[in-house]
């Protein structure tokens, strides 16, 4: 019974990662956000000249001037957006973070339900780590096919 308990736990665990991913490209895909306005800022804008490769000599100097041309470019981009086109960017954002941490929290406890059910049957830690392997690869396979169906749905 115990082994059949860790099998539960392992399925459900990663059906908890695979749910929330599902989730956001659905919400994600049919939030009403107008893609063309990041565009249109950005054409009207310009981008903003790379900071100098040599401030790489002076490693923390280049972050942090990076950091600051970055940061005034994306001031300047919400600048040439319209207030709607902004609410509905910040609101796309908050949705695929929210589901992005369900997510995470959920490969947490996945990662704790594959450690179980590999104790329960008393395997070599290399099952473990192969296992893990394969539910990630197969969790990017079903969110990239899922991505790439022209209905997403």
């Amino acid at each position: 019974m115990s082994q059949l308990v860790a099998w539960c736990g392992f399925v459900g665990a990663w059906l908890l990662v695979f749910g929330p991913l599902n989730q956001a490209i659905r919400e994600v895909g049919e939030e009403e956000f107008e893609r063309d306005a990041i565009t249109r800022a950005v054409s009207e804008i310009g981008v903003p000249a790379p900071v100098s490769a040599w401030w790489l000599v002076v490693p923390p100097a280049y972050f942090v001037l990076r950091r600051r041309r970055d940061r005034i470019y994306r001031r300047r981009v919400r600048d040439a957006m319209s207030p709607e086109d902004i609410r509905a960017f910040d609101h796309l954002r908050d949705v695929a973070s929210a589901w992005f941490l369900v997510a995470a929290g959920a490969s947490l406890i996945a990662v704790k339900e594959t450690w179980e059910l590999v104790e329960t049957h008393e395997w070599s830690d290399w099952i473990f780590w192969a296992l893990l392997a394969t539910m990630l690869v197969l969790g990017i396979v079903v969110t990239v096919t899922r991505i790439r169906r022209p209905d997403h749905g």
